[in-house]
Parts: C-alpha cells; sequence; structure tokens
C-alpha cells in the first residue's frame, strides 16, 4: 500500500526533528573538540571563546526557531513545561548554593554541577509531561 498524506507528513516531521537532533549533538561535539583542542590552564584564546559563543547562539537559538515552528502545541507544551521546570530549579538551586555558600556553610558554587544539573532535570521534567497519560 502507498503511503498516505498524514504518513508522509509524520516521516516528513520525523525527518526534520531527527535532522535537528542530529544538528545539536553536531555542534555540541565542535564545541566540546574545540574545547579540549585548545584550552590551556583552563582557559581558552579569546577569539575560540567568542567563535564558541556565536555557534552556540546561532546554533541554538536558530534551531530552537525551527523547531519550534514544526512541532504541534502537545510537544511545545512538553518542552515549555520542562524549561520552566528547570529554570525554577535552577534559580531555586544557584541561589540557595549561593547564601549557603556566603554564610561560609557550603563550599563555593560549582557552576558546571549546576549546568548538568539544570540540563538533567530538564530532561526529566520534559518526559514525565510527554509520556505520563
Amino acid at each position: 500500500m502507498a503511503e498516505g498524506p498524514g504518513e508522509r507528513a509524520e516521516k516528513s516531521r520525523s525527518n526534520r526533528f531527527w535532522g535537528l537532533m542530529g544538528g545539536f549533538m553536531l555542534l555540541g561535539g565542535v564545541i566540546g573538540a574545540a574545547l579540549v583542542l585548545l584550552e590551556r590552564d583552563g582557559a581558552l584564546p579569546g577569539w575560540a571563546a567568542i567563535g564558541i559563543v556565536v555557534l552556540l547562539v546561532i546554533g541554538l537559538g536558530g534551531g530552537s526557531w525551527y523547531f519550534y515552528r514544526g512541532i504541534d502545541e502537545v510537544e511545545r507544551s512538553a518542552n515549555l513545561w520542562g524549561a520552566a521546570v528547570a529554570l525554577h530549579f535552577y534559580l531555586i538551586g544557584y541561589a540557595s548554593w549561593y547564601f549557603l555558600w556566603k554564610g561560609a556553610l557550603v563550599p563555593e558554587p560549582d557552576h558546571e554541577a549546576l549546568f548538568i544539573a539544570t540540563l538533567i532535570v530538564m530532561t526529566l521534567a520534559y518526559l514525565w509531561k510527554k509520556v505520563r497519560p
């Protein structure tokens, strides 16, 4: 049997989604490789830092714009929910850690740990919203 218009549209949507995910993974790989190759004593050359920021803004900004143009309201809701939960986690987590550090109760906030934890929270919140009945 030939594919119907709904099946072709779904296949096209799926291809766009996985193309974007592949692009985001490639962007992450390029940035990670640049860090490994160029970082010396914990610092990047200024030109490399600027290049990475430009790639990040164009890649994530443009990719997100393109992604949100092609998704339905259910997917958009799950993505916005995940982003909102992650932002609240970051705001509460960072502020709490910061003030406890200022009170000499904990070590200085670890920005990489907070960033990774925020990504994990965002992913879990998205999946919870996406797969729950």
